[in-house]
């Protein structure tokens, strides 16, 4: 007796079965291997244009094409050498005994003032120096630097003269010598790009901190 499932269709002629296609989820085998070689082909040719695309065109995030990031390089510290047009950044001692470096200030540009307690010229234009720096602060930084060797001598002075705006330390003198400075008060203009643009031995008044910054920064106080 013949198992029905070995039985012939009755709907498919003797013969047919070889010629009929293979079917996978009612389509054509043939079909689901045309479709599968296409689809290869198109994730292949992808792939390679995602590969041109991250050779032919550099990551560039975080950075700006037309401002490229600028390379300060330090002085010698030679006092005698010409520190005008020359880039400089220059390390010095936070009065929290952290390390610091002027070239932070890259982007604005930066009044560096050095100063002493035993310097009366210095203390006598630090006041001049905090009004300037209430009226352009958002414009300019300003920098004041204490060559003392004790530090509270320094704080001390701050206080007295009461400004406001950022200040370290210079124990050793390697800063002061670093921008060629020989007087005490000296004040040290660098601009936007952290270039010296000049050097000033001597005190400043109000008024003379206010016409250099107009003509070296364009920077016109209220």
């Amino acid at each position: 007796m013949n198992d029905p499932a070995d039985s012939p269709d009755p709907d498919t002629a003797p013969g047919d079965e070889a010629h009929r296609p293979r079917v996978i989820a009612g389509i054509p085998v043939r079909h689901l291997m045309a479709a599968t070689l296409v689809a290869l082909v198109v994730a292949a040719t992808a792939g390679v244009l995602v590969l041109l695309g991250t050779d032919d065109e550099p990551d560039t995030i975080g950075q700006d094409a037309s401002n490229p990031p600028i390379e300060l390089t330090p002085a010698d510290g030679d006092p005698a050498e010409e520190v005008i047009g020359a880039p400089v950044a220059v390390d010095y001692e936070t009065f929290d005994g952290d390390e610091a470096n002027t070239g932070s200030y890259v982007g604005r540009p930066l009044v560096v003032n050095f100063f002493a307690a035993w310097c009366p010229p210095c203390v006598a234009e630090m006041p001049d120096f905090e009004d300037v720096h209430q009226q352009v602060g958002t414009d300019v930084a300003f920098l004041g630097i204490s060559t003392d060797h004790r530090s509270e001598d320094g704080l001390d002075l701050i206080e007295r003269t009461g400004i406001t705006y950022d200040t370290g330390r210079d124990p050793d003198g390697s800063v002061f010598a670093a921008f060629g400075a020989v007087a005490m008060p000296t004040t040290v203009f660098i601009d936007a790009a952290g270039t010296v643009v000049d050097v000033h031995g001597g005190a400043l008044t109000a008024d003379e901190l206010r016409d250099r910054l107009e003509s070296l920064f364009g920077v016109v106080a209220p």
